[in-house]
């Protein structure tokens, strides 16, 4: 623990009291030991500070009293922070997972990084959905690639950064992002971790999109006219009209659904199936092969290293991101599961954590790799295996759970051929 990094972790609140027990729980059920939370309340009267009271003795720091608003109450909660990252979990969000901070904290976007950033839950009273962020820090030049509270920023860059009180009159919410892009702008270094970090209401502060574009415009362009930057927000705007519609819906469903698992399947021709998969977003190298009948939710996620082979009937569960090398063999029946739901949650939340298999790994015949797995490089998982954690480079694991059974020989150099005309 001495050497892990101190995450801060800041809450505001103001008249929450509904909310404000599931914004702490969730903090406190965190598996990452050294952290710290700091509340900062509006000088609420609902019974807010009642609940707050009670986890006292758990909390770093806490203050209820009035404020010019909620990022003001953000500035406050930065001054107090004594750890190496800050992080804002806003009252009524959650972490998407118990070990999201640790996933974050242990991931490799930590190492070198000013802001680490990831996946997020939007939670409405239909269904949940996944706001998966953007993969290009460079973007950050045109738009939000990622939601504020599903960030990290160390805090010697957060305290020299604070939100611009001087700006709410023209960017109301949208102060959180505005201090993003001046971090974009000062050249502080992003670095993308594939883990999803929190959930928040839809219905909250910031729920109004057009008007969320219009503010993105102001803040890309340092509000002077941009005529670039203002196509783009009418491009936006037009996208986020046809993205509301039923008509989207359905043709999402079709093409990323539909045509992917109940006509692709049926082409004979590996080259066609490839371009219409590309056309899709996944990543697919030179002389890999994805045969007929495998299955595949969201491909635009899937990335595929040069000269590997996926065989029938596979699984391949892009929602959480899957990442496979080169060379690498992947017989039939296998199953690549990058989606779970958490069973403690009163929502059923889903859970998506990505797979990442290295060069040269040999996946056997009705294996199952389940989230949050890395398969090292030259790594075998035998026939049936139902691997549930990390598979050490050239390390043999069998059985269920995948337990280790021996080691490979190392200095390989093959690729994986194996097309077949028709299959």
């Amino acid at each position: 623990m001495m050497n892990e990094p101190r995450v801060s972790v800041i809450t505001v609140a103001f008249n929450a009291v509904y909310d404000i027990r599931t914004t702490l729980e969730s903090f406190f059920s965190q598996t990452w030991e050294n952290k710290e939370l700091i509340v900062i309340d509006g000088g609420s009267t609902d019974g807010t500070v009642d609940v707050i009271k009670e986890y006292a003795d758990r909390i770093g720091f806490w203050c209820s009293e009035p404020d010019r608003g909620i990022y003001d109450a953000m500035n406050k909660g930065i001054a107090k922070a004594s750890g190496d990252w800050i992080n804002f979990l806003n009252c009524g969000d959650y972490y998407v997972s118990p070990t999201s901070i640790e996933d974050v904290m242990k991931s490799k976007a930590a190492e070198g990084a000013d802001v680490i950033y990831g996946n997020s839950v939007e939670v409405d009273n239909v269904k949940n959905k996944d706001m998966v962020a953007g993969d290009d820090p460079k973007m950050i030049a045109c738009f939000p690639i990622y939601r504020h509270g599903s960030s990290f920023v160390k805090a010697t860059v957060q305290k020299s950064h604070l939100f611009d009180l001087s700006k709410s009159s023209k960017l109301h919410y949208s102060l959180d992002e505005e201090m993003i892009f001046r971090l974009f702008k000062g050249g502080a270094i992003f670095k993308k971790a594939d883990v999803f970090i929190e959930a928040y209401k839809k219905e909250g502060t910031s729920n109004h999109p057009y008007k969320n574009l219009w503010y993105n415009y102001l803040i890309t362009s340092e509000e002077k006219f941009h005529l670039a930057k203002f196509a783009l927000l009418l491009k936006l705007w037009l996208i986020e009209f046809i993205k509301g519609s039923t008509a989207y819906t359905i043709l999402k469903a079709f093409f990323m659904g539909y045509c992917v698992n109940d006509v692709l399947p049926h082409i004979p021709f590996w080259s066609w199936r490839k371009c219409y998969l590309r056309l899709l977003g996944m990543g697919i190298g030179k002389g890999s092969f994805v045969m007929k009948r495998t299955y595949m939710f969201n491909p635009n996620r899937i990335k595929i290293g040069q000269y590997s082979h996926i065989n029938r009937a596979c699984f391949l569960d892009g929602r959480g991101g899957i990442m496979i090398g080169n060379s690498v063999s992947v017989s039939h029946n296998v199953s690549i599961v990058t989606g779970s739901h958490d069973i403690h949650s009163p929502q059923f939340l889903g859970i998506f954590k990505p797979i990442t298999i290295d060069d040269y790994a040999f996946i056997g015949i009705g294996a199952t790799i389940l989230q949050n797995v890395h398969i090292g490089k030259g790594a075998v998982v035998c026939a049936g295996a139902v691997v549930n954690k990390d598979v050490e480079p050239y390390e043999i694991v069998g059985g269920v759970p995948a337990r280790h059974i021996g080691i490979r020989a190392r200095g390989l150099q093959y690729r994986c051929s194996g097309y077949q005309p028709f299959a």
